[in-house]
């Protein structure tokens, strides 16, 4: 398969990540980076031996030999610059969220045509765990779904780290906090295990700027929420509850679990207090009660791909990346109601 000739706008941390994947991937032919920072540009540049590197965006986005464009950028910042990947008529990978809001996912959809626009909130879902999981639901063993959920609450360190991102807390730069950052990982990942059948109708959540005492784990005049808590209805008597919190005065605590009328599947996207990662199946057994059988360990083998191996087959075999901007919309829908939810203190309908 001919690579995908590919330009990376960021070179922050993000996109570190995503210059070692195309560097290294037979799929990808790293044509250019490009960031604001001069500097970082040029080290990237040296390290991974980048053809080119230029000082702003739309230098390298007019660059004829790229085909497609990487954006590792925060949403708020990130988002005109895919419109104008989008004007170019080039194919598209957004970090994650997607977008600040739906409006924007709605006008990159009506602004796609035939192009490829792959999201990376799939990361999680494309592993082998997520995989394995997948498949012990498409048995049917769990019976009818009930409740989908997921709750991470993450204990504040000790001290907090140097110079915190502006960007990580901020509704005008991410467009939002901890739900934008992390929970479009957990939807992806439960909407992908499911099979996309969560329908989303009423939201109901609150959210919580940091606490005073660790004012400090985040920048300057951060606005945003650091602890959200929603309850979802779905369609089909399906609830979704979604609690994730960072800095917090918790211990910490993680759980994402897939609860029907005759099983119970647990599923780890993190390591948790040195225990080896495993996909746990509870299912009741007449006379014996609940038993556990685990269906995945950390270190078996099972089929796992990366968001830039699929988004380049989708390109050369024209077909759907694994999140596509259509189901980023979804999730995104579920991210504007919270935050609206939360803003009026009454439930929201999601059509």
């Amino acid at each position: 398969m001919e690579p995908i000739r590919i330009g990376i706008v960021g070179c922050g941390v993000i996109g570190g990540h995503h210059v070692t994947e195309a560097t290294n991937s037979p799929l990808a032919d790293l044509i250019a980076v490009a960031d604001v920072m001069e500097d970082r540009a040029k080290a990237m540049v040296e390290k991974f031996k980048v053809p080119t590197y230029y000082t702003n965006e739309d230098d390298l986005i007019n660059d004829d030999r790229i085909e497609a464009v990487i954006l590792a950028l925060p949403a708020g910042v990130r988002t005109p610059i895919a419109f104008k990947v989008l004007e170019k008529k080039k194919h598209l990978i957004i970090e994650k969220p997607a977008a600040s809001n739906s409006a924007e996912i709605e006008k990159m959809i009506s602004m796609r045509g035939d192009l490829t626009v792959s999201c990376c909130s799939p990361r999680n879902a494309m592993s082998v765990h997520g995989e394995a999981a997948r498949k012990c639901l498409e048995t049917g063993v769990l019976g009818k779904i009930r409740s989908v959920r997921v709750r991470a609450i993450l204990s504040a360190s000790a001290k907090p780290g140097e110079n915190p991102p502006p960007w990580r807390e901020s509704m005008k730069l991410n467009g939002g906090g901890i739900l934008v950052n992390w929970s479009c990982y957990d939807l992806d990942y439960l909407m992908s295990i499911t099979g996309w059948q969560l329908k989303p109708r009423v939201v109901l959540a609150k959210w919580w700027l940091i606490g005073e005492k660790m004012s400090a784990y985040v920048a300057p005049d951060s606005d945003a929420d650091a602890h959200y808590t929603a309850f979802i209805m779905c369609d089909n008597d399906i609830v979704l509850t979604m609690e994730r919190g960072e800095f917090t005065t918790s211990t910490t605590d993680q759980a994402w679990e897939i609860i029907g009328s005759e099983g119970t599947l647990h599923m780890p996207m993190t390591p948790q207090q040195g225990k080896p990662n495993a996909v746990i199946l509870d299912k009741f057994v007449p006379g014996q009660g609940v038993i556990s059988e685990t269906i995945w360990k950390q270190g078996d083998p099972g089929p796992s791909s990366t968001i830039l191996e699929d988004f380049a087959h989708a390109v050369r075999e024209h077909k759907e990346p694994k999140t596509n901007l259509e189901r980023a919309l979804v999730m995104q829908k579920i991210t504007d109601a919270i935050y609206a939810s939360s803003k009026s203190n009454q439930a929201i309908t999601i059509s």
